[in-house]
C-alpha cells in the first residue's frame, strides 16, 4: 500500500471520529507597581527539569546547544526551538536536539493559517505526514501547537472553539497514524489578551484526553518597557498558575520565561526561581535565552551566569 493510499485510509477512518482517551516570543505582562528586592533563596528543589531554547539551536547543529551546556556545566535535560507549519517534518532536527538525553520539544506554529482550515481538515495531509514521521522516529517528542493561543500577537488567536476542534483533530490524526510517542503541551500565556471574558485561557482548553502537559509563558521585561515593571517569578506565575491547574491533573511545564537585567537583581531573581516552592506541580522550567526585546540570555552577566551555574549545581537536575 502506497503513502497516498494509506493517508486516505487513514483520513476515512477518522472522519466522523472522536479522539480515544488516553491515561490519565517573549510576550508583554500588565503593568503592575515596582516589587521590593527578590528575598534570600534557600537550597531549590532537586525534581526540576531545566532546559532552554537558545537562539540558532537545533537549526545550526547541536553546537549552540552545547555551548550553552558548556556555559551551565550541565547537560539540558529540554531543548525547545520553533517551527512553523510551513516546515516539513525533519527528524534529523529531532535526533539532533535529543542527542545526550534531551527531551526535543518543539513549538509548532500555524503562521498565516487559519485555524478554522485546520478544524476543517484542509491541512489533514501535511498534519499526516508529521504523524507519519512521528510514528517512524518512535522516540519520545513533546509538541506545543498553538503557543499563546491567548495572545492577540498570534494568528491563532481569537478562535478557542476553532482553536479546541482543530486541535482535537490534530491529536486525533496522530492517534490515528500510530504515533504514540508523541506528547501534546497546551500552553498559553501567563495574561489573556485582551483581557475579556470571550478570550479567557480556559476557553482555548480543548480537553484533558488531548492534552499532556499543562505549560505556561511569562517574562520579567523589567523596566525595558515604559509599561513594564520587575516582577518576581512567583507574581508573574501565580494566578496563571492556578487557573490552568484547575482545569486538569496533568502535569505543569514553563514552556517560556527569561528575566531582563534592568530594574533589579536578575541574579537574584534566578536564584528565587529554582528555589520557589510555590508551583508543586511544575515538573520543568524551559529558559529563553535570546538577546531580543530584552538581554534574556542566561550569560546577560556574570552575576546572572553564576546564579544558574550555583544553583542548577545545587539542586542536581536530572
Amino acid at each position: 500500500m502506497d503513502l497516498i493510499e494509506r493517508i486516505h485510509r487513514w483520513l476515512a477512518r477518522l472522519a466522523g471520529s472522536t479522539p480515544e482517551p488516553r491515561s490519565p516570543h517573549p510576550t508583554a505582562p500588565e503593568p503592575t507597581t515596582p516589587e521590593p528586592a527578590e528575598p534570600e533563596a534557600d537550597a531549590g528543589r532537586n525534581d526540576l527539569l531545566f532546559g532552554a531554547y537558545t537562539f540558532g539551536g537545533v537549526w545550526q547543529g547541536e553546537e549552540p546547544l552545547r555551548e550553552l551546556e558548556s556555559r551551565l556545566g550541565r547537560r539540558l535535560d529540554v531543548a525547545q526551538w520553533f517551527m512553523n507549519w510551513s516546515h516539513t517534518w525533519d527528524e534529523q532536527l529531532v535526533r539532533t536536539a535529543a542527542r545526550g538525553g534531551r527531551l526535543p520539544l518543539i513549538a509548532w506554529q500555524p503562521k498565516g493559517l487559519d485555524v478554522g482550515r485546520i478544524a476543517a481538515g484542509e491541512l489533514d495531509i501535511y498534519l499526516l505526514s508529521w504523524a507519519a514521521g512521528a510514528r517512524a522516529y518512535g522516540e519520545p517528542l513533546y509538541l506545543r501547537p498553538f503557543p499563546e493561543m491567548n495572545g492577540n500577537w498570534v494568528d491563532w488567536n481569537g478562535d478557542p472553539e476553532g482553536l479546541k476542534t482543530a486541535w482535537r483533530r490534530m491529536t486525533g490524526i496522530f492517534r490515528e497514524a500510530g504515533a504514540s510517542e508523541v506528547r501534546w503541551v497546551w500552553s498559553p500565556n501567563v495574561n489573556d489578551q485582551p483581557r475579556s471574558e470571550a478570550n479567557r485561557l480556559e476557553h482555548y482548553y480543548p480537553g484533558a484526553d488531548v492534552v499532556d502537559v499543562l505549560a505556561l509563558d511569562g517574562y520579567n521585561w523589567g523596566t525595558v518597557r515604559s509599561w513594564s515593571d520587575w516582577r518576581s517569578f512567583e507574581t508573574i506565575f501565580a494566578e496563571a498558575y492556578a487557573r490552568v491547574t484547575a482545569l486538569g491533573e496533568q502535569r505543569v511545564w514553563i514552556t517560556e520565561t527569561a528575566c531582563a537585567e534592568q530594574g533589579g537583581d536578575k541574579a537574584a531573581w534566578v536564584r528565587a526561581m529554582f528555589a520557589s516552592r510555590a508551583f508543586p506541580k511544575v515538573e520543568a522550567i524551559v529558559w529563553f535565552d535570546e538577546n531580543k526585546e530584552a538581554d534574556w540570555r542566561i550569560n546577560s552577566s556574570g552575576a546572572a551566569l553564576t546564579a544558574f551555574r550555583e544553583t542548577l549545581g545545587e539542586t542536581v537536575l536530572t
